[in-house]
């Protein structure tokens, strides 16, 4: 199948919000925030395209995105500010740019499709330059926020950006040979930051392999039609709020189903109890601490009072050496898989149906991992 990284990472963000895009073709009006970035991104394509009298300077620039502004398009509140961040952008970008930089350049929003395995990934890349080691692949961020480094090397959408350069120019990357010549370059405009990572041969084939294991599951929804909600960080802002069974309870008309009241009432007693029930725990939690440290203090194992006792536990985690599981259970001629790839309770359970004597030969594979003590109640 063919697809966008932009319709991949939707439907990794949510399903139901692919469907509702990719499928549905329900139409939803852009947001101030993806205008202003469009026009900000056209705009720094028309610097770096020159003319008959050469590349455009910042008056010209600054002309370019002023023509295009179309204030209607954002709230009345918000219109100045936008607008005069732009002009910002803009004077900011000027400051560090030069005249040899804008000759370095050799693609501006260049759209690729690149190959993975059977399927095929499409984009847009903002532009790429040369360099004097190598080459740059640079995406432009109108975001507020900057992400740490971290964040920048393990950005999935650069990665796909150099798959499509080695793809769509080889004769180019055949002269530096080595990805670690290309730079990938998040370029924070509001701040007039660039932040840059590289990627290895290893990392990329890494990637390719969980691209083709995400498209999978993309087609495997396709198939069995199933796109299930998925909340995420981004469902505030999300367009189709009122579709979604995870929203759609919040913009019914009150009182237009029967005994809508009484499970408001209901709704609106769970989550007191909620509240109070992680205050309780607080508590509970800071209470248990000061009479831990006085039973340890005291060498004593159980308090007594009026009420009941308390008494302390010890709690042992043990872990197992998974390689030697696997041979003792390859002497007893049992699969190990059926508890290799779940939680320590089902090796345990399975422990249970061993003979006396496997259940020793198991046990002395454990592993004491940690120790800790808990306080359980006694009623008189």
């Amino acid at each position: 199948m063919h697809t966008s990284y932009s319709a991949l990472n939707t439907f990794l963000t949510c399903p139901l919000k692919y469907k509702f895009q990719a499928i549905d073709k329900i139409k939803t009006p852009k947001k101030p925030a993806q205008l202003f970035g469009s026009l900000v991104h056209a705009t720094l394509k028309f610097i770096h395209s020159p003319g008959l009298q050469g590349f455009p300077d910042a008056e010209k620039a600054l002309d370019y995105f002023s023509k295009n502004w179309k204030a209607e398009n954002f709230p009345a509140e918000e219109s100045q500010n936008y607008f005069r961040e732009g002009v910002g952008i803009i004077q900011k970008y000027y400051q560090t740019l030069s005249e040899e930089e804008r000759h370095q350049t050799i693609a501006l929003e260049h759209r690729f499709i690149i190959p993975i395995k059977k399927h095929t990934l499409g984009g847009f890349i903002d532009r790429i330059d040369r360099t004097a080691t190598g080459f740059e692949i640079i995406d432009y961020k109108t975001d507020r926020k900057v992400p740490p480094q971290e964040k920048i090397d393990q950005d999935l959408q650069l990665s796909i950006y150099l798959k499509a350069f080695i793809h769509q120019w080889p004769s180019l990357f055949s002269r530096v040979k080595d990805t670690d010549k290309i730079n990938l370059t998040l370029f924070y405009l509001r701040h007039g930051l660039k932040l840059s990572t590289t990627r290895t041969s290893k990392d990329l084939s890494s990637i390719e392999s969980n691209i083709l294991e995400d498209i999978e599951r993309l087609e495997k929804a396709h198939a069995n039609n199933r796109f299930d909600p998925k909340i995420n960080a981004l469902c505030d802002w999300c367009d189709y709020q009122k579709l979604c069974p995870m929203f759609s309870h919040k913009y019914k008309v009150p009182g237009s189903q029967p005994k809508e009241k009484e499970i408001q009432e209901i709704g609106q007693q769970f989550i007191q109890l909620k509240a109070e029930k992680r205050k309780l725990e607080k508590e509970i939690g800071e209470l248990g601490e000061k009479l831990a440290a006085y039973l340890e203090q005291e060498k004593i194992g159980q308090f007594f009072t009026e009420k009941g006792s308390i008494l302390k536990q010890l709690r042992e985690t043990y872990k197992y050496d998974s390689a030697e599981v696997v041979k003792l259970f390859g002497e007893w001629k049992k699969n190990p898989f059926s508890v290799m790839k779940v939680d320590l309770s089902a090796l345990n359970r399975f422990a249970k149906r061993l003979s006396p004597e496997q259940k020793r030969e198991l046990a002395r594979l454990r592993k004491l991992e940690k120790q800790s003590y808990f306080l359980t109640v006694k009623n008189p």
